[in-house]
C-alpha cells in the first residue's frame, strides 16, 4: 500500500512538472468529451421533457381533417365514443394558437370548463387563484409565461382579436410538471376561447379521449376512424415511441459525427506522448537507479496518464453541463430539437444518467490510457545509465 501510495505521489508531481503538455492535452481531452456529453445531456432533457408531456396527454386524440389539414369537428361527435368499450371520457377541447403582435409570437390558448378551472388546475396554481365561475374575462397563466411578461396576479392581458382588443384579468398563475404544458399557455373559460380563436358553438377543435384499458387503443382508433371519416387519430402510445425515435436518430448521428475529433485526438496524444525529453530519461533513470522496477516505472506513466485523461474528461463534462442548462446549448438545442423555437424558450431540467456519465467516461479514458501503454512501456524499459547520461 505504501509503495502505490509513493507511485501515486511521483504521478502527480509528474502531472505538474510536466503541466505545459499535460494541460494541452487536458484540454483536447475536455473539449471532445464535453462536445459529447452535450449531447447526451442534452438528449436526456429533451427526452424528460416530451415524456412528461405525452404522460399529461389523453391516450388518444381524434382530429378532423380537410384538405390534408386539422379543422374543427362537431362537438355532437363525443355521443358516438361514449359507448364504447374500455372509453372512459371523451371530451371536446377547445384550444389554439393567438398571434401577439407586441411579443411577435403565438400564445397558446386553452379553453376549460368551470369544473376543471376548479379541479384539474386547483393543485397546480403556484400564486394567486383560480377563475370564478361564469368570470368570463379572468384566466391563468403559466408560470413561465408570466416570468417572460412580468406578470403578477390582479395584471390585465391585451389580446388582439377580430380588430378589438379583449383586456383579460390574470387572477392566477400555474405551474406544469412539463415546462411545454406552461411555456406560452393562457387558460381562459371555454366561452372566451371560442371568442379569441373563433371557434362556434358546437365546434370544437379535437376530442380527447382517455381509456380504460390503453391496450384498446389501436380499436378505439380504428372505430372512431371508421365512424368519422375524415380524420386522424393520435395515440399516445405511438407519440412517445416517435418522439423516442426522433431524438434518439439525431442524437446518435451528432455523437457519431464526434467520433473523428476523438480518434483525431488520440492519434495526436500518441504523438505527444511517444516523444521522451532529457529530463524525463533522466527522471527514469534515477528511479530505476535507486531501485523502483520497470513495473513501477509503468505504473507511474500510466497512473500520469490516467490523472491527465480523468481530469480532463471531468471538465469536460462540467463544460457540456455548463453548455446545455446555463447557456441553452446554442446551436446543437436547433439540431437535435428542431429549428422551429419555443415563445417563451423552453427551460429544459436536467435529466441526470450516473450511468450514462461513466459509460462516457470509460469511452475517452480507457482508450486514453491505452494510447499511452506502449510510450510508457518504452520509457520504463530504458537502460538506467544511459538515461542518466543522456544516450539512446
Amino acid at each position: 500500500m505504501r509503495r502505490a501510495l509513493a507511485i501515486l505521489d511521483y504521478a502527480l508531481g509528474a502531472t505538474r512538472r510536466r503541466g505545459g503538455r499535460n494541460l494541452a492535452i487536458a484540454l483536447g481531452l475536455a473539449f471532445v468529451v464535453g462536445l459529447v456529453s452535450a449531447v447526451l445531456l442534452l438528449t436526456g432533457a429533451l427526452e424528460r421533457e416530451f415524456a412528461l408531456s405525452v404522460d399529461a396527454t389523453p391516450d388518444l386524440v381524434v382530429q378532423r381533417v380537410i384538405a390534408g389539414r386539422p379543422a374543427l369537428i362537431e362537438v355532437d361527435s363525443v355521443e358516438r365514443l361514449r359507448g364504447l368499450p374500455a372509453v372512459r371520457s371523451v371530451r371536446a377541447r377547445v384550444w389554439g394558437y393567438l398571434f401577439v403582435p407586441s411579443l411577435e409570437a403565438n400564445v397558446t390558448i386553452v379553453g376549460a370548463s368551470p369544473g376543471e378551472l376548479g379541479d384539474t388546475l386547483t393543485d397546480s396554481i403556484v400564486e394567486g387563484r383560480r377563475p370564478r365561475p361564469g368570470a368570463e374575462r379572468e384566466c391563468i397563466a403559466g408560470d413561465a409565461l408570466a416570468r417572460h411578461l412580468g406578470l403578477r396576479p390582479g395584471d390585465g392581458i391585451a389580446l388582439p382579436v377580430h380588430g378589438e382588443i379583449r383586456v383579460l384579468d390574470a387572477v392566477g398563475l400555474f405551474h406544469a410538471e412539463s415546462a411545454l404544458h406552461s411555456a406560452d399557455v393562457l387558460v381562459v373559460s371555454e366561452a372566451m376561447a371560442r371568442d379569441l380563436l373563433s371557434v362556434p358553438e358546437g365546434q370544437a377543435t379535437d376530442l380527447a379521449i382517455r381509456l380504460t384499458t390503453p391496450d384498446e387503443a389501436g380499436v378505439v382508433a380504428n372505430h372512431a376512424e371508421i365512424a368519422f371519416g375524415q380524420v386522424r387519430v393520435l395515440d399516445k402510445r405511438l407519440l412517445a415511441r416517435t418522439y423516442e425515435l426522433t431524438f434518439g436518430g439525431r442524437s446518435g448521428l451528432s455523437a457519431i459525427m464526434l467520433l473523428p475529433a476523438l480518434a483525431a485526438f488520440l492519434l495526436l496524444a500518441w504523438e505527444r506522448l511517444t516523444g521522451l525529453g532529457g529530463v524525463e530519461r533522466r527522471e527514469i533513470g534515477v528511479l530505476k537507479a535507486i531501485g523502483w522496477s520497470t513495473s513501477d516505472v509503468l505504473l507511474a506513466r500510466v497512473m500520469e496518464s490516467g490523472l491527465v485523461a480523468l481530469g480532463g474528461a471531468l471538465f469536460g463534462l462540467l463544460a457540456g453541463y455548463l453548455y446545455v442548462f446555463h447557456l441553452g446549448a446554442p446551436g446543437l438545442r436547433a439540431a437535435l430539437l428542431g429549428w422551429s423555437t419555443l415563445y417563451p424558450e423552453l427551460v429544459l431540467v436536467p435529466n441526470a444518467d450516473l450511468g450514462q456519465a461513466a459509460a462516457l467516461l470509460g469511452a475517452v479514458v480507457v482508450p486514453f490510457i491505452a494510447v499511452s501503454l506502449v510510450p510508457a512501456w518504452r520509457a520504463a524499459v530504458v537502460d538506467p545509465d544511459e538515461a542518466m547520461r543522456g544516450t539512446t
